[in-house]
C-alpha cells in the first residue's frame, strides 16, 4: 500500500510540474507521507488549505485504484502539520492565560476541524477553563472560557460548564 501511495503522490506532485521527495512515518495508528520540496509554501497554502485539498486528491486516486478506504494515511508537506500543532498548543497556552487573568471569554480566528480538536484537546488539561466551537465551517470558531464557580451549602467551590 505504501508504495502504490508514495507513486500516486508522486505522479501527481510530478504532473503539477513540482520535484518531491517522500518520507514515512508512523504517527498515531496511520502512515504519515511527507513531502519534501523547495515548493512548499505553494503545496501548502494559506492556512494549509491547499495541502488539505492535496490530501483529498491523493485520497480519491488511491481509493479509485486500488478500492481501498481503509488504510489511513495522512499528507503533510515538510512538517507543516507537526510545526502547526506546536503553533496551536501555544495559541492554546496564551489564550487561557489571558482568559485566567481577564475571567473574560476569548475567541480565536477560524480554524479547521483538526485544528479544533488539538486546540480543545490541549484546553482539556486546564480544569478551570472550558472550549467550544461555534459558528459554521469554514468560519467555525473556538471560544475559551472561565468555567463558573457554584458554592454549595457548605461553601464548598464547585465547577460547571455554563
Amino acid at each position: 500500500m505504501n508504495e502504490t501511495l508514495k507513486k500516486i503522490i508522486l505522479e501527481l506532485l510530478h504532473s503539477m510540474t513540482f520535484d518531491a521527495e517522500i518520507f514515512e512515518r508512523q504517527e498515531e495508528g496511520r502512515t504519515v507521507f511527507n513531502i519534501r520540496t523547495r515548493d512548499a509554501q505553494l503545496l501548502i497554502g494559506k492556512q494549509g488549505a491547499n495541502l488539505e485539498a492535496l490530501q483529498y486528491i491523493i485520497r480519491i486516486l488511491f481509493r479509485k485504484q486500488t478500492q481501498d478506504d481503509r488504510f489511513p494515511f495522512a499528507i503533510d508537506i515538510d512538517d507543516y502539520k507537526d510545526k502547526r500543532v506546536l503553533y496551536l498548543k501555544e495559541l492554546a497556552r496564551k489564550a487561557a492565560h489571558h482568559v485566567r487573568e481577564t475571567k473574560k471569554p476569548v475567541q480565536l480566528e477560524p480554524m479547521q476541524s483538526y485544528e479544533r480538536r488539538v486546540v480543545h484537546s490541549y484546553l482539556s488539561l486546564y480544569n478551570d477553563l472550558f472550549s467550544e466551537s461555534v459558528g459554521v465551517d469554514p468560519n467555525r470558531k473556538l471560544i475559551i472560557k472561565p468555567k463558573a464557580r457554584v458554592k454549595d451549602a457548605d461553601g464548598f467551590n464547585f465547577i460547571e460548564n455554563s
